[in-house]
């Protein structure tokens, strides 16, 4: 899922470029090619799938710690 989206976004960056460049030759004022960056959309998908990566990591240390808690109660 995470490969299509940044697939979709590369697609949608080749087509802001062409559009970019379709504005030069059809002499336009006031270009700015910093509002066509989209690297603002990558970093919020990389930060949902890293979110999603560290959730499992917490619930994995709670069920580490109640299974050494179970081990302790079991041996009293």
């Amino acid at each position: 899922m995470e490969g299509l989206q940044y697939k979709q976004i590369a697609e949608r960056e080749n087509l802001s470029e062409l559009a970019l460049n379709l504005r030069y030759t059809l002499n336009a004022k006031n270009v700015n090619a910093n509002k066509l960056k989209l690297d603002k959309q990558r970093n919020k998908i990389k930060r949902t799938y890293q979110n999603k990566q560290d959730l499992t990591n917490i619930s994995n240390d709670f069920a580490e710690r109640v299974a050494k808690l179970n081990l302790h109660f079991q041996n009293l």
